[in-house]
């Protein structure tokens, strides 16, 4: 086996692995975020914390993602793009990044507002990292 192979795949290992670490993420983000609007102010303190942690959390998959996506291309799939749902999955991980930075921008300037919005934009979240997976089950089958 070629070594540079070898390490596509291990590649692909970790970024499966960060795969899974943010996809969590996108699920549970919504849900703390849902609770947040109705939750004492003791409640919210903890889930704050809890909701801190996961972004550091989601931050550091989403980094490893892409540096580890760009690499399984080149060394896995050398460069060569297998049809037009590797671009539909590009564009909602686009999608996804937008949506996560507008959610802390809407929780770093707070107001009554923000639990709503904050919702929205982790329910336009997990809806992109859907059709993340699906695109990239139609683009690597």
């Amino acid at each position: 086996m070629d070594i540079l192979y070898v390490f596509g795949l291990l590649l692909f290992f970790v970024h499966i692995v960060a795969f899974v670490a943010g996809g969590a993420n996108s699920v549970v983000m919504p849900i703390i975020g849902a609770r947040m609007a109705t939750a004492t102010p003791e409640v919210r303190g903890n889930l704050m914390d809890v909701a801190l942690r996961l972004s550091k959390v989601g931050k550091a998959a989403m980094g490893t993602l892409l540096v580890t996506g760009i690499l399984v291309l080149w060394f896995k799939w050398n460069w060569v793009v297998p049809n037009a749902w590797f671009w539909v999955k590009m564009a909602a991980i686009v999608a996804m990044i937008v949506f996560i930075s507008l959610n802390e921008r809407t929780q770093k300037a707070g107001g009554p507002d923000a639990p709503r919005r904050s919702k929205m934009f982790g329910q336009l979240t997990a809806l992109s990292f859907a059709v993340v997976i699906l695109s990239a089950v139609l683009a690597f089958n």
